[in-house]
């Protein structure tokens, strides 16, 4: 015989209304009767005491306890939870997309597609094809696939609706950096056009055919050990500004056949160049 509790369980529909991320809690109207619930709790995959998956509350862009002050709009934020009922106690097991939403795609467009847009508007998504691209809302992103620039979503979703509108203005930087064996080497896409390498020992780019390194601005290259540049092809450094080359001790060019162009006059101290 079930208890009196679980006799009582129910799932319904309801409109979130307000969060406190805090303690993982919301508040919602029911869309069945009106009625209010309140410590809604989120479900999360998993979670303990120092483990756990958080996604962050998901909030509205209206806050407000009567879902009949304001027609449904898509251009802004309306979430429709699935709550279970255990006696007095409140659990969302997840979320359901309203009719109108930025998030419904055609199968003949994109299909097996995977999306997932924070409420950020930074966007993740993998094609059918397995392209993959990671896209913050400014504009910057990382693609994996074929060509690089990221699959344009905008006038593909059902609805006609989709948009990106938050953090849009941002300059950002894309960074890699690896400080984990004490010693700290990067790599910096900066939002100036800035592209910065740094190593605290030696910097090793090989290819077994042409190396070309190219920028409209500069291209700033630090190593405090050696950096060494080979390739069996052709190597090109060009740059249409001023291209350092700064070691403490030697830099060493070697082919059979070695051209230095300049502009400007000789200074008083002349090349020197040696056979190796």
């Amino acid at each position: 015989m079930l208890s009196s509790p679980l006799a009582a369980s129910t799932i319904r529909i309801a409109r979130v209304t307000a969060v406190h991320p805090e303690g993982q809690k919301m508040e919602v109207i029911f869309l069945d009767t009106g009625d209010y619930g309140r410590d809604v709790q989120l479900m999360t995959p998993y979670g303990g005491t120092d483990f756990g998956l958080t996604t962050g509350v998901p909030e509205p862009e209206q806050e407000g306890h009567d879902f009949n002050t304001e027609q449904w709009d898509p251009n802004k934020r309306h979430i429709n939870a699935v709550v279970a009922t255990c006696g007095s106690i409140h659990i969302c097991l997840g979320f359901l997309y309203p009719q109108c939403t930025h998030m419904a795609f055609t199968k003949g467009q994109d299909k097996n597609r995977l999306i997932e847009r924070h409420t950020s508007d930074f966007v993740r998504t993998i094609s059918d094809a397995g392209d993959m691209d990671m896209v913050h809302p400014s504009g910057a992103h990382l693609r994996i696939g074929n060509g690089s620039e990221p699959d344009g979503l905008a006038g593909r979703d059902f609805d006609g609706v989709w948009s990106i509108k938050h953090n849009t203005g941002g300059a950002v930087t894309i960074a890699l950096v690896n400080n984990s064996g004490g010693e700290s080497t990067s790599v910096k896409l900066l939002p100036d056009g800035t592209v910065e390498v740094r190593a605290s020992k030696d910097v090793d780019i090989r290819a077994n055919e042409n190396v070309k390194v190219l920028a409209f601005k500069d291209v700033d290259i630090k190593a405090f050990g050696n950096a060494n540049l080979e390739a069996s092809g052709d190597t090109s450094v060009k740059a249409d500004g001023t291209l350092y080359l700064t070691a403490g001790e030697m830099v060493r060019i070697t082919a059979p056949y070695v051209k230095v162009c300049s502009d400007f006059p000789r200074t008083s101290t002349p090349w020197v160049i040696e056979g190796c």
